[in-house]
């Protein structure tokens, strides 16, 4: 069964390694103009509902559309 994972931990070390410096998650949240929550779990992939404003924010923060957030994968299974 294909499940929605984030990819956000790829697109935050691609600009870190851009930009030379750490992102932590209160700065991605401020730079991006995101909320503190939605990255935390974006990040820690626990997100269930995303709010639009905050995807709309980081696709401009990281120059990307939600396809390179969002993607469908196959569940692994156990």
């Amino acid at each position: 069964m294909k499940t929605v994972h984030s990819r956000l931990k790829i697109l935050v070390a691609e600009k870190e390694l851009r930009e030379k410096r750490s992102l932590g998650i209160r700065t991605i949240a401020s730079e991006a103009g995101a909320s503190v929550p939605t990255v935390q779990r974006l990040l820690n992939n626990t997100m269930r509902r995303v709010p639009l404003e905050d995807l709309g924010a980081l696709c401009r923060y990281f120059n990307c559309n939600v396809g390179d957030i969002l993607n469908m994968e196959e569940e692994q299974q156990a």
